[in-house]
């Protein structure tokens, strides 16, 4: 009979008398590291969400842009124009919330894939030699004011026209 009043103190360990001090603060301390870094993760995963999302619209908006220049009509000599242009390409007027696009063309040497040189001496700019090609650019900005020093600049796309 005593043998078997023996093992269960043995098997509880008659020695330990519960947690320290020191091991009750370094598990508070580490909860409160745990518990802390929740709030800095989430908003880790908020901005990544979002910078995707900014780039996701900055996209469509270039591919828009894209489409619907070449499927106008070859504009020669074409330089550069804003939203809408008289004497350039017609583009897509932006109306997304904080989002709006430069873009540019101008006729490119084939072979060389620089510009051609300008006729400096006519108003407005245009080019001596058009190859039938142009190089198009679309940069599309992100920003309440649509000035390019005030705004962040996402995206910046290039693409050629072909006088077909």
């Amino acid at each position: 009979m005593t043998r078997c009043k023996r093992v269960p103190l043995k098997a509880f360990g008659s020695a330990s008398g519960g947690a320290t001090l020191v091991e009750v603060v370094i598990a508070i301390v580490v909860l409160a590291f745990l518990v802390g870094s929740v709030p800095a993760a989430m908003l880790a995963v908020s901005n990544a969400h979002f910078r995707a999302n900014q780039i996701r619209i900055a996209e469509n908006l270039t591919r828009s842009e894209f489409e619907y220049i070449k499927s106008q009509d070859y504009n020669l000599g074409n330089v550069t124009y804003p939203l809408v242009s008289l004497d350039g390409y017609d583009v897509i007027p932006v109306d997304v919330g904080g989002f709006w696009c430069d873009v540019e063309a101008w006729p490119i040497d084939p072979e060389t894939g620089k510009e051609i040189e300008k006729d400096l001496g006519k108003e407005p700019v245009v080019y001596k030699n058009d190859y039938g090609i142009q190089l198009i650019t679309v940069t599309v900005y992100y920003g309440l004011a649509q000035r390019p020093d005030e705004s962040k600049n996402l995206l910046v796309s290039t693409d050629y026209k072909v006088a077909r």
